[in-house]
């Protein structure tokens, strides 16, 4: 497993769509803070009734980049990982490299699993990167502002990593999944990315103003909705949505877990089709 892990993981250091897909995961980060910096600081814009542009701009401080993060990168850092996840492995199938990878070495669960592991160190890395981007642009920012520098505790950082990272690699492995299910990564990256922004992403939030409760019932045991709540578990954070909403259908704990199983059921999910199908 070791060695299929370094063989991933040293294919896709040199693939440049990966570059390209962690560049633009990261460059998110930079767009947050820039577009809500320009809105806050123009002279046109007005805060909401009650809230205080003070309040808005300490959002952008050292002290809530954590939660910044967390809550407002999962669903477009999520998509990019759904292409990323369906590219890596649509492009085997692509290629017809499969069946000459699964003839010379380990079993086709080892090889999966090597691309797990590989795909997991580029999303903690990733996850990294972007905690540090945000931590230099809050405290420039806060510099700028004459603004507070005090930075969150470190175990509330952790957490935020943790939890950005669980979710980055769920939607990831979700990727992978749809590629092995679909033998290829243009369709397994549109259905995916649909299916994030059309059902988790629009239809939930239409349907939620209808109040309906079995549909609140049916939102919990879904990954984009326990994805939130780890994001909200932080408090309240920006972003270009504004303050963000505390309100959580489940606890923290409770998310944490689905997401986790979602995250096992994927690679589980990949491994069978890998076994049981022809490569063809």
């Amino acid at each position: 497993m070791i060695a299929s892990f370094k063989a991933e993981f040293r294919k896709l250091s040199q693939r440049p769509a990966i570059w390209w897909l962690g560049g633009m995961t990261i460059a998110v980060v930079a767009l947050i803070y820039g577009f809500a910096y320009l809105r806050y600081n123009a002279p046109t814009f007005k805060p909401d009734p009650g809230v205080a542009l003070a309040t808005l701009k300490a959002t952008l401080y050292p002290a809530n980049f954590a939660r910044t993060v967390v809550q407002d990168l999962p669903l477009v850092g999520g998509a990019l990982m759904v292409v990323l996840g369906a590219l890596v492995v649509g492009s085997e199938y692509s290629w017809v490299t499969l069946k000459t990878v699964y003839t010379q070495g380990p079993g086709r669960a080892r090889v999966l699993l090597g691309q797990v592991m590989a795909l997991s160190v580029i999303t903690a890395g990733l996850t990294l990167a972007m905690y540090a981007l945000a931590a230099v642009l809050s405290l420039v920012i806060a510099t700028a502002d004459n603004g507070a520098t005090s930075w969150p505790a470190g175990m509330t950082v952790l957490k935020a990593v943790g939890g950005t990272w669980l979710i980055l690699e769920c939607w990831t492995l979700f990727g992978m999944a749809m590629a092995f299910l679909l033998r290829q990564s243009a369709m397994a990256i549109g259905l995916g990315v649909a299916y994030m922004m059309a059902i988790e992403g629009i239809l939930f939030v239409a349907l939620g103003t209808l109040n309906i409760s079995w549909l609140t019932s049916v939102e919990k045991f879904f990954v984009g909705q326990n994805a939130n709540a780890i994001g909200t578990s932080f408090g309240q954070a920006i972003s270009v949505r504004g303050l963000g909403s505390t309100v959580q259908l489940v606890p923290a704990n409770q998310a944490v877990l689905v997401v986790a199983l979602y995250t096992v059921a994927f690679v589980v999910l990949g491994v069978v089709l890998a076994r049981r199908r022809d490569v063809a």
